[in-house]
């Protein structure tokens, strides 16, 4: 079911996933467009990461 909800409400639900160790992997389409929505409206803002070699 397709469904419109505000940024806001879709970086909630996946910090209380992360939060409460419930897999992501449901979400693997929402994080992509929330990904590709950040590149584009928010490219030169800053964050912190704790980044991983492959």
């Amino acid at each position: 079911m397709l469904k419109e909800i505000t940024v806001k409400e879709l970086a909630t639900e996946l910090m209380a996933r992360i939060d409460t160790a419930k897999g992501i992997d449901c979400c693997k389409d929402e994080i992509k467009m929330l990904a590709k929505l950040a590149g584009e409206k928010l490219p030169n803002e800053k964050v912190t990461v704790n980044w991983k070699e492959r």
